[in-house]
C-alpha cells in the first residue's frame, strides 16, 4: 500500500521546512534571556551571575563557594569574583565553616535581600513578557518541561 500524504516522512535536517532542533532553540532562548536580564539588571547594579547567587542564597543559605558555583553554572574561580563583589557591597557575608577551615559559608544580608526583591520585579516582568501569550496550563507545562531537562542534565553530569 503506498504511503499517504499524512504518513509522509518528516522534513530532513537542513530542509527549510524542518523545525529547529531543541538544542538550537534552547541556546537561543538562553542567549536572549541573558542579554535581556543583563539590560534589566543594570539599574539594580547586578549581573546575571550575581542575581543567581542572591536567588540561590534566598532559598538555601550557608552554601560554600563550590556549591554556589555549581548552582550558578560558573567556575569556582568566577564564583570567587562574584562573591567578592557581592561581599564588598554588603549584599552577602562569608564566614569560615567551623568544621572545615578552608570552606567559607555564604549568607544573604538584609541589604542583599532588599536588592534581590527589587531586581526580582524586573525578572518577573521579563517572564510575563516572554510567556504572556500562554495560558496558565501552558506556562506550567513549559516550566515542568524545562525542570525535567535541567534534572536530566544534572544526572548526566553526575554520571561522568
Amino acid at each position: 500500500m503506498p504511503p499517504t500524504e499524512s504518513a509522509a516522512a518528516p522534513p530532513a535536517p537542513g530542509d527549510p521546512a524542518a523545525p529547529p532542533s531543541f538544542t538550537y532553540v534552547a541556546g537561543r532562548v538562553d542567549q536572549g534571556i541573558r542579554r535581556e536580564l543583563n539590560r534589566r539588571l543594570r539599574p539594580h547594579g547586578l549581573s546575571v551571575p550575581e542575581l543567581t547567587v542572591l536567588s540561590v542564597l534566598a532559598r538555601r543559605t550557608g552554601l560554600s563557594n563550590a556549591q554556589l558555583a555549581r548552582r550558578s553554572m560558573v567556575t569556582p574561580q568566577s564564583m570567587n569574583q562574584v562573591l567578592g563583589s557581592l561581599e564588598q557591597r554588603g549584599l552577602v557575608e562569608r564566614t569560615s565553616d567551623p568544621d572545615h577551615g578552608r570552606v567559607r559559608r555564604t549568607v544573604l544580608t538584609r541589604e542583599g535581600a532588599a536588592v534581590l526583591d527589587r531586581a526580582q520585579e524586573s525578572v518577573d516582568d521579563l517572564e510575563d513578557e516572554i510567556l504572556g501569550d500562554l495560558s496558565p496550563a501552558q506556562r506550567a507545562l513549559v516550566l515542568e518541561s524545562l525542570v525535567h531537562c535541567m534534572e536530566k542534565l544534572s544526572e548526566l553530569s553526575r554520571d561522568r
